[in-house]
């Protein structure tokens, strides 16, 4: 039992130098696909929101926000920004963001849900349509005036365990060490008088 226990935790260490991307890039995507598993901001402005979603598909609450403050963790970062947003849900549900401004990606969790007769057409929209995992995820938002929302990620935690054997279900993997560095500023030549 020792030695099978050992030999799983050699193979996950020698893992990153075996994959075609540097142990560098390794890390980073591990780390990165570690904070994808949760978001969390809390708001501030003219809003109120009581709601629950269960997976993308599932929700009960509504909420309206109207060009509110937030701040938390997004995308990979952690920032502040506005949000417009109109949420409802009784089981089938939906989430539509209306304006987010300030984040890097432009977007917070892009709209989903249910949709019923919309300009788009009838049926079930994905935040991420690259993303199929994005769907497994738990969010909670409450808000009078002052407010929090926070997902968990369930998808992206099936990511990261997934990323350890170098699998990269949600495709957001990136190849880091290819990014080509700016060159070092030339010294300014220094004249004689």
């Amino acid at each position: 039992m020792k030695l099978t226990l050992a030999a799983c935790l050699l193979s996950a260490a020698l893992l990153p130098s075996c994959a075609s991307t540097s142990a560098g890039d390794y890390m980073l995507n591990r780390g990165g696909d570690l904070v994808d598993i949760l978001r969390l901001h809390v708001m501030a402005g003219k809003g109120a929101s009581v709601k629950l979603e269960v997976t993308r598909g599932v929700h009960l609450g509504i909420g309206w926000e109207d060009h509110v403050w937030a701040w938390g963790l997004a995308n990979r970062e952690v920032s502040k920004w506005t949000e417009s947003v109109f949420t409802w849900g009784l089981i089938l549900g939906h989430h539509d963001e209306r304006a987010v401004e300030g984040l890097t990606d432009g977007y917070y969790s892009h709209s989903y849900g249910w949709s019923f007769a919309s300009a788009g057409g009838s049926g079930f929209q994905n935040a991420d349509d690259k993303n199929p995992l994005d769907f497994l995820t738990v969010r909670g938002t409450v808000m009078l005036l002052l407010g929090i929302d926070a997902e968990v990620r369930v998808g992206e935690a099936i990511d990261f365990l997934c990323g350890i054997f170098q699998f990269d279900p949600a495709g957001d993997d990136r190849a880091y060490s290819t990014y080509k560095t700016l060159p070092e500023p030339a010294e300014a030549p220094v004249t004689g008088s």
